[in-house]
């Protein structure tokens, strides 16, 4: 990249070019000096303040007492330390802990100083065996302080019981060697000199954001350098970013041990399916005794009558059937069962079809530049594959790869995937009926996975509705309809299998917290979904995760499923925003509003025929409301859940990137201006959005639980 800048500048005067570079050089320098400073005065600012403090030991006047720990039921072994008559100033204090690496001790502290007589608790703190760093804390009490009660146990991590720690006697499988409670504390000290602790991956995250505001100024070579799809380099340039998200994917899907080792039986849907499939039948399991009940699918009931069930299949006629779709399982765990006689695990199956989905992705942007932006500036390709990768909905995903998701991003992978071969047939003379067919096959493959994002398959009559209707294009009529009516056969025929009809997908038959069978249609229902889907504000707190879950909190007078959300895509999202002036601009991307248009720009790469931008005006619409109707959907038939977002999120995402590729191809001057610094700032919340959605805990399966090491060190970015 750097070598395409450098040429770029260089074209006009080698002078210039390297005056340029050289004012980058400085720039950046400067910039790792000004981090390198943050660093020791705020990254270490309580290091800097207690450089002279005097160390006191209380090692000596602690009374230690450890309480509870009677077994599971009881909880945790807490050690309670009171240290009295102190009448002291305490600006800090080290707690001296031997802790396992991937432990934490919660740490409660409640004091009495000068101004308060009675103790008054202070903010939890959690000390992570891997940081020594989290053994500190500041303290500013009110003058001196009389006395410290403190209570330290070990955190629980979220009541599973996973196989290491049935193996290693852990804190959640039995007493840790560590100590009575799992830790121990050796001693406790106040007014330390704190040691500098020089994080240096908040020193890269903040050279990195800078460096990006840098390069990504109005006047850098990167905007200079045209999209080529021939070019060597911005292919090798190409392949080295998809395999970093493809890298960034498998690191997410290996981050969740919780999800790794999947402890839960079912979750294991699709190995048991895939065991019944070479036992000849797609049932997996029977309880005709349910049949009995008046409202089998109230489990409400069946729970508070001790009736046993499965939660979470799908009952029918006296069987249990899998309701999630049959693709992921014919794609994966059949294989592999028939092939090993081993079980293929839930987040493998996550990590491929996140892979698949990011080639689908750099694909389809490849295509649709070469389609309607062919003089666009390289790096905004980059960009918009990279901003629909890391949509904080697929992040999502990837960070808690389980059952549900699986087939929520097998989904994703197969609309981007048949929406890049169906451009990919668009773009090219020769060749073009294959790819049509498999594109479609693709489009048609999503009903196998997630019903509902079929509609996505409407961008089909913008794209090919002129050349059926009235160019009469026979054969690509037939490679676009035959792999549908193929697909559909194939599903229908193992929906009647499973309940009787065709047409019927099983989920209303789910044994869940809702009973789907009488759920019906309510439009207070969807008008409130949509707006926790899309118009949600996201909640954020002032410490770490920061992200919060969102309280939902209807006014529906009846049963509203939810669980939570970390705000709607559109109010989330800001890149988003960009799909506000889509109304202003419709005539000008249709193509309406004088020669240049009609023409097409030469310069800025906008469509040069009139058919091609009321195609791009129809891909738009398409974009646009499909995520609408998913989302209604949604709402109505299933409940308001973060995971159901990645249903809508990739056609909000599509037409955000393709409305930034048109705005920075038509604007100029000023407008362009604004816009660079819009798309700037929008770039580094989005970026921040997706790291965040990461280690948000709104689940009880979450990093701070079963990806500790990784969580609190990132919590460290954070801490002064």
């Amino acid at each position: 990249m750097t070598r395409m800048i450098k040429e770029s500048g260089g074209k006009k005067s080698g002078g210039n070019g390297s005056g340029r570079q050289s004012g980058l050089l400085r720039r950046l320098l400067l910039l790792a000096a000004a981090v390198f400073l943050f660093e020791i005065l705020i990254g270490n600012y309580s290091s800097v303040r207690s450089l002279f403090f005097r160390k006191t030991d209380l090692t000596d006047r602690m009374k230690q007492t450890w309480n509870g720990g009677g077994g599971p039921e009881a909880g945790p072994e807490t050690l309670t330390v009171e240290i009295d008559g102190l009448n002291m100033r305490i600006d800090n204090l080290h707690f001296d802990l031997d802790v396992p690496e991937n432990e934490v001790v919660s740490i409660e502290i409640s004091l009495i100083d000068e101004g308060n007589r009675y103790p008054y608790p202070l903010p939890v703190m959690e000390a992570a065996g891997r940081y020594p760093s989290s053994f500190y804390t500041n303290l500013y009490p009110y003058g001196r302080v009389r006395s410290l009660s403190i209570e330290m146990k070990l955190m629980e991590g979220g009541g599973l019981v996973l196989q290491a720690d049935r193996a290693d006697g852990g804190a959640m499988g039995g007493k840790s060697p560590v100590g009575q409670g799992g830790f121990a504390l050796r001693g406790m000290e106040a007014n330390v000199r704190r040691p500098f602790d020089f994080v240096i991956p908040r020193m890269l995250l903040l050279f990195g954001a800078g460096a990006f505001w840098i390069i990504s100024g109005e006047g850098s070579g990167i905007y200079r350098v045209r999209f080529n799809a021939k070019s060597r380099r911005q292919n090798l340039i190409t392949a080295g970013f998809l395999g970093l998200f493809v890298l960034l994917g498998l690191g997410l899907v290996l981050s969740n041990r919780a999800c790794v080792e999947s402890p839960w039986e079912h979750h294991q849907q699709y190995r048991q399916l895939a065991a019944a499939i070479l036992d000849g039948h797609v049932w997996v399991g029977q309880q005709p005794e349910l049949m009995e009940l008046k409202n089998p699918y109230d489990t409400s009931y069946l729970l508070a009558n001790a009736i046993p069930y499965l939660a979470d299949y799908a009952y029918y006629e006296g069987k249990y059937y899998v309701y999630f779709g049959i693709v992921p399982e014919l794609l994966f765990y059949l294989p592999c069962l028939a092939l090993t006689g081993r079980a293929f695990p839930n987040f493998l199956a996550v990590w491929f079809c996140f892979a698949g989905f990011a080639v689908s992705v750099f694909g389809l942007y490849r295509e649709a530049v070469k389609r309607w932006f062919p003089r666009i500036p390289y790096v905004f390709y980059l960009m918009a594959a990279g901003v629909t990768l890391t949509f904080g909905s697929f992040v999502y995903l990837a960070a808690r790869p389980d059952l549900y998701h699986v087939p929520l991003m097998a989904a994703n992978m197969f609309t981007a995937a048949g929406i890049w071969l169906w451009l990919g047939g668009l773009n090219r003379e020769r060749g073009r009926l294959p790819l049509l067919f498999a594109g479609s096959l693709c489009m048609a493959l999503v009903a196998g996975c997630r019903p509902q994002m079929l509609i996505f398959s409407i961008l089909a009559l913008p794209l090919f509705g002129r050349r059926i209707w009235k160019e009469k294009r026979v054969r690509e009529a037939a490679a676009l309809l035959v792999p549908y009516a193929a697909v559909a056969a194939g599903i229908m025929w193992y929906n009647a299998l499973r309940f009787s009809s065709p047409f019927d997908f099983g989920a209303a038959y789910s044994l869940t917290n809702n009973d789907m069978t009488h759920r019906g249609t309510n439009l207070s229902r969807i008008l409130y979904g949509l707006y926790a889907f899309f118009f949600q504000p996201p909640h954020y707190e002032g410490a770490f995760p920061f992200l919060m879950s969102n309280d939902l909190n209807p006014s529906y007078m009846g049963k509203m499923v939810s669980e939570f959300l970390y705000g709607g895509i559109l109010a989330s999202q800001t890149v988003c925003w960009c799909l506000a002036l889509l109304p202003a601009c419709r005539k000008r991307i249709i193509g309406q509003s004088g020669g240049r248009m009609e023409s097409g720009c030469t310069e800025c790469g906008i469509p040069g025929k009139t058919g091609e931008g009321r195609e791009l005006w129809g891909i738009f619409l398409c974009a646009v409301t499909a995520p609408l109707i998913i989302g209604g959907f949604d709402a109505n038939a299933a409940g308001i859940l973060q995971r159901y977002m990645a249903d809508a999120a990739f056609g909000f995402a599509f037409a955000s990137c393709l409305m930034l590729l048109w705005l920075f191809g038509a604007a100029q001057g000023t407008a362009r201006r604004i816009g660079l610094v819009f798309l700037r700032v929008s770039l580094l919340q989005h970026a921040l959005y997706a790291f965040l959605v990461v280690f948000a805990c709104g689940d009880s399966v979450n990093l701070k639980n079963y990806g500790r090491i990784l969580y609190y060190g990132a919590k460290r970015l954070f801490q002064m």
